[in-house]
């Protein structure tokens, strides 16, 4: 069972996947144009200007029209993936039914991927089955007048058995790479996933080691303070004795004795002082 991301986990994993696509965004732009140049190219064989001009730019048109209108969506990318399938369609007329303008599609599939999102594949396999099998249709049964009207969809003979094996080839392939994108994505979730428990680890272990060491400095106040409390008695005990003594002598030296130890008590008193006061603050 796949446990559920944290909130810093889904952050990043949006941030991530956020890059992944604008980065992919990014790729497709010079894929299209590509695409659209292409289209341009194979109309000098049967002089298809129209079509590769037309329809090119209606596609563009599609999908940067969607991306434009239905922002902070996925829309486009789908969008995308019917745009890529007309692409094909385009080549195939252009080409007046060259088998090999079929391969294009199994192109645009692999491109798909660098989304991470398998479901793009869906639109992409049904526009081509209904593409493949409602043109065989015509070509077969409606326009099958070599000196008519044709429609232009395989130079070979297409028939029912030919349709089936290459939709059910072109159909792996797009499974295929739906599961690639799928794996990828999952690829990505769960390296998300290592990297943020790793930094979970080292947080907590970064809190534990701060923890410890306020629990050891709380520790070694403490033991300042009870040493302050310890010495300020048998220094204030001095000092008294001290006080106690000059008054009961009037020998001028034993007093001048007796006033150098006063002082030397008192600095030790005033420095007992300041550290029980910082210890005290330091504490609290």
């Amino acid at each position: 069972m796949k446990r559920k991301a944290s909130l810093n986990e889904q952050d990043y994993l949006h941030s991530f996947m956020a890059t992944m696509t604008q980065k992919s965004d990014s790729i497709i732009n010079y894929v299209l144009i590509a695409y659209f140049l292409l289209g341009i190219g194979l109309s000098f064989k049967y002089d298809t200007f129209e079509i590769g001009v037309g329809v090119g730019t209606l596609n563009l048109l599609a999908y940067y029209s969607a991306k434009f209108f239905v922002k902070n969506s996925k829309f486009y990318q789908y969008v995308l993936s019917v745009v890529l399938a007309v692409f094909m369609a385009q080549y195939i007329y252009q080409m007046h039914g060259m088998f090999e303008m079929h391969f294009t599609v199994f192109i645009a599939s692999t491109i798909l991927i660098i989304y991470q999102n398998w479901k793009l594949q869906i639109p992409l396999t049904l526009l081509v089955v209904v593409h493949h099998a409602g043109l065989a249709y015509l070509q077969n049964f409606v326009y099958s007048d070599a000196n008519g009207l044709q429609v232009y969809f395989s130079q070979v003979n297409f028939d029912i058995e030919t349709l089936i094996i290459h939709v059910v080839l072109a159909a792996v392939v797009f499974f295929m790479n739906g599961y690639w994108a799928y794996y990828f994505k999952e690829h990505s979730e769960n390296h998300i996933s290592k990297i943020s428990d790793e930094y979970e680890i080292e947080n907590m272990k970064l809190a534990s080691a701060k923890f410890s060491s306020m629990s050891a400095t709380k520790d070694y106040n403490d033991f300042i303070h009870r040493t302050t409390l310890d010495l300020k008695m048998p220094v204030n005990s001095v000092l008294k004795l001290i006080d106690v003594s000059k008054g009961h002598t009037d020998n001028d030296k034993l007093l001048a004795y007796l006033e150098m130890m006063r002082e030397s008590a008192k600095k030790i008193d005033d420095l007992v002082n300041d550290i029980h006061v910082k210890s005290t603050n330091n504490r609290n």
